[in-house]
């Protein structure tokens, strides 16, 4: 039995085709919302360190501390073009690990059907708090 080899171009090329076409506009049409909770997690990575030593201090003394940070990561979402008015802040403390989150919603726009959509981001980061005695 002979079979016939399909040509170069055929409905399984303009299917993978299509569908690539489809993979990349998806991309740039999500790459605001991507690019925005890369730069929140990257201003709560370098609030990290701040974090840590509030976390060694009493809770007298560290109130002030984590209202500085909370201020502090505030004004530079605002820098970063973060600007939701709803983006709340949440710091997480334990004697074994501490926590930045913020919550803020990201729109993307889609050119073809003309609309504009929101998605809740939510970048967090965790980091061990233990206390490392020398």
């Amino acid at each position: 039995m002979k079979y016939k080899q399909p040509g170069s171009l055929n409905i399984v090329s303009f299917g993978l085709l299509i569908g690539m076409g489809l993979v990349g506009y998806l991309l740039v049409c999500l790459w605001p919302v991507y690019s925005a909770s890369s730069r929140a997690k990257s201003i709560l990575y370098d609030h990290v360190p701040a974090l840590y030593k509030a976390n060694l201090r009493s809770s007298n003394g560290s109130q002030a501390m984590l209202d500085d940070i909370k201020t502090s990561i505030a004004a530079e979402l605002a820098k970063a073009g973060i600007n939701d008015k709803a983006a709340k802040i949440f710091l997480y403390r334990s004697p074994k690990e501490i926590g930045l989150e913020v919550r803020f919603k990201a729109k993307a726009h889609f050119p073809v059907p003309d609309r504009t959509f929101e998605f809740e981001v939510s970048p967090k980061v965790v980091s061990d708090a233990t206390r490392v005695d020398w």
